[in-house]
């Protein structure tokens, strides 16, 4: 996952990426909020929120390996939530073994799929494509930046941590258990300090460059097409 984060931005060759970015974004939030809202413990909300990722995922047709490796990193996230189930049964007595693994599962299938979107939706929008979706959507100027920044550290940090990796398994830091659990422990003393100080000198430049003051032009607004037109046009 390390590997494919900087390039998982604009990576998608779906007929989502035709639209405009706000009309992307819009269809992220409205695939999302069907994720959140079909009930995960029935057989038709189960169907539901199945369908809706699949479809999703075809309509934006990100890289397989990207989808593959961001499924494995969600079922690792996820699966453990399962392990409560004995945990639910065990407190209450006359609690089912049906009745305890919803909960979990509730809450692990509702991840997998959010995440799943996310990523999908994400494949599909370029750093400029989300500033000039976030803009038609009259989303605040702060929050916009924030955002930005938040995108534009991430893959810089993450290129950061795998550089600090390397260095470490080179001088070997992970030959021995013991030695890779204390690195472990030891990562973030290194890693934070680097992310504030990168978070300064980012907020200097732009207080430097102005944008606290005014926003910047979109300097490569398009004319939405037809197909903005009819898969947003309920949003207007």
């Amino acid at each position: 996952m390390l590997r494919q984060w900087p390039s998982i931005r604009g990576c998608a060759r779906g007929p989502v990426t035709r639209m405009e970015p706000h009309v992307r974004i819009a269809c992220a939030a409205a695939v999302l909020m069907a994720c959140l809202v079909a009930p995960a413990t029935t057989a038709p909300g189960i169907t539901a929120m199945v369908t809706t990722v699949l479809l999703w995922g075809a309509a934006c047709r990100p890289p397989g390996r990207m989808a593959r490796t961001t499924l494995l990193l969600g079922l690792s996230l996820f699966l453990p939530y399962l392990l409560l189930v004995p945990v639910i049964h065990g407190s209450d007595p006359g609690t089912t073994w049906t009745e305890a693994l919803q909960g979990p599962w509730a809450a692990a299938l509702r991840g997998l799929s959010t995440m799943q979107v996310g990523a999908a939706a994400a494949s599909t929008l370029s750093v400029s494509d989300l500033r000039r979706g976030l803009s038609r959507l009259h989303v605040p100027s702060a929050l916009i930046a924030a955002v930005q920044q938040i995108v534009h550290q991430a893959s810089t940090l993450v290129g950061e941590t795998r550089q600090m990796a390397a260095a470490i398994a080179i001088r070997s830091g992970t030959a021995r258990t013991w030695t890779a659990a204390r690195v472990l422990m030891s990562v973030s003393r290194l890693w934070l300090p680097r992310v504030a100080a990168r978070a300064e000198r980012v907020a200097a430049a732009m207080e430097l460059r102005g944008y606290c003051r005014s926003d910047l032009p979109d300097t490569d607004a398009t004319v939405p097409g037809t197909i903005d037109a009819l898969t947003a046009g309920h949003w207007r």
